[in-house]
């Protein structure tokens, strides 16, 4: 389960809809940001603009969340707000590119702290943590993400403040398999960012937890083993029907994404904390890669890091205090601006 940690801003927030065809943006008051939303078939796809600038051609970054139905902007309880999905300082990119960030299905652009949960998730009865709007259960699936991205990509190559040829799409944990999938399908997509991806999927990932637990002695050996075939079990039932599996979320997130990076031919950045279950392959890619004559991929491991990219305190838990999320991100931009990459 994916772990929010955010920088608190004090913003303001005024609606002002400016009409735009079809589209709409709002600006956010006291912050350099606007919202745009694209109207889909049953939802409305939302997502924010960093920088103000609507006038200035910029590469264009769009960042694909991770996991569980967060909205783009939080409204504290002290009525300040801040944006969860964003773990990084933007501020350092505003003024050289558009920083864009895609909400989640079915989900408020803002909401207020008391209608989330403890992990800043959208619910719907505060006394239930797993209250998540019916409308985000059933689009929960990988498909549904990239077709909505791929609307924010389409969208964005026709406006004027975009360098057309140098749209980034990146992705944190769940959003490193939308964004691979973005990438794969959009040709409109130059480069490829993937921070704490898994690419072999979130079934496998939840066996490897189990192991994990075994091998520190949290498990026995039989209970550990007695968990992996429940897992058997519902896999089993889960593709039965095979189009049914391809609208749930627990089989779309477990498709392996081997075969997708081979086929990419546009640069690959993969970075990963070593102390990540999730992101264990990692390690691996450059096999892949090599065996397959593949020049066009970095694979930049962080030694000691999790998940959210902070180190372990010594009980082995996330220490939120020793966060290096900024340091990750500048590296992934360094290398956009490497002359042999992207951006000039």
């Amino acid at each position: 389960m994916k772990r929010i940690f955010s920088r608190r801003i004090t913003i303001t927030v005024a609606i002002i809809f400016l009409t735009l065809g079809v589209k709409c943006q709002e600006k956010l008051a006291n912050l350099d940001a606007l919202t745009f939303s694209v109207p889909d078939d049953n939802d409305t796809v939302y997502f924010i603009k960093i920088n103000k600038d609507v006038k200035t051609p910029k590469p264009t970054i769009v960042f694909c969340q991770g996991s569980l139905p967060i909205p783009l902007v939080i409204e504290s309880a002290d009525n300040s707000f801040f944006l969860p999905a964003i773990n990084f300082d933007y501020s350092r990119l505003a003024n050289r590119y558009n920083l864009i960030v895609i909400s989640m299905p079915h989900i408020p652009v803002i909401a207020k702290q008391a209608n989330l949960n403890n992990q800043f998730a959208f619910i719907t009865n505060p006394a239930d943590q797993h209250s998540f709007p019916k409308t985000y259960l059933e689009d929960d699936y990988l498909t549904k993400y990239v077709d909505r991205g791929n609307e924010v990509v389409n969208f964005l190559i026709n406006q004027k403040w975009v360098e057309k040829d140098s749209i980034i799409v990146i992705g944190h944990s769940q959003g490193a398999r939308v964004a691979t999938k973005i990438a794969k399908t959009n040709k409109h997509i130059a480069a490829l960012g993937l921070f704490s991806g898994d690419p072999l999927g979130r079934v496998t990932q939840n066996i490897r937890r189990i192991r994990l637990m075994q091998r520190q002695g949290q498990l026995t050996p039989s209970d550990a083993q007695a968990k992996i075939n429940e897992i058997y079990i519902k896999w089993k039932q889960l593709n039965t029907d095979p189009e049914l599996a391809k609208t749930s979320s627990i089989t779309s997130f477990s498709e392996p994404l081997i075969s997708d990076l081979l086929e990419i031919k546009i640069p690959i950045y993969v970075a990963y904390g070593t102390e990540d279950v999730a992101a264990e392959y990692c390690d691996l890619l450059p096999i892949d890669f090599i065996q397959n004559h593949k020049n066009n991929f970095k694979v930049v491991p962080y030694s000691g890091l999790e998940h959210n990219f902070m180190e372990l305190d010594s009980l082995g838990n996330p220490d939120p205090s020793k966060f290096h999320w900024d340091e990750v991100f500048q590296e992934f931009i360094n290398w956009l601006e490497e002359p042999d990459t992207l951006i000039r």
